[in-house]
């Protein structure tokens, strides 16, 4: 799992922010992982609240396709979603690339 920590006030303090991506499923069933942790969650939060958490569509009929799992903790509220591969666009597609993204770069 590739984990990006970025600017932490204080080493071994509890993030404010911690992002989570797994990648399961396609023909192989192979899961990837991508984490990012951060303190400045103001970075983050216009991505993350422009994703549409409460309407994931679910794929019955794709079923050698990706589902990514997306998890999102601030501070003390979770938010999670099981997006299907057909449906990782917009916001959902910006937050996933950004994570990977900022996870390669730890």
């Amino acid at each position: 799992m590739a984990t990006a920590r970025t600017e932490s006030s204080q080493a071994g303090a509890k993030p404010a922010l911690r992002i989570h991506v797994v990648r399961s499923g396609g023909f192989a069933g192979i899961t990837q992982h991508w984490q990012v942790e951060a303190d400045d969650v103001e970075t983050w939060r216009p991505l993350v609240d422009a994703c549409p958490w409460g309407s994931v569509g679910v794929d019955t009929q794709s079923r050698d396709r990706f589902v990514w799992r997306i998890e999102v903790h601030v501070t003390r509220r979770k938010r999670v979603a099981s997006v299907p591969d057909r449906d990782l666009t917009g916001p959902w597609r910006e937050l996933v690339d950004r994570v990977q993204a900022a996870s390669s770069d730890g």
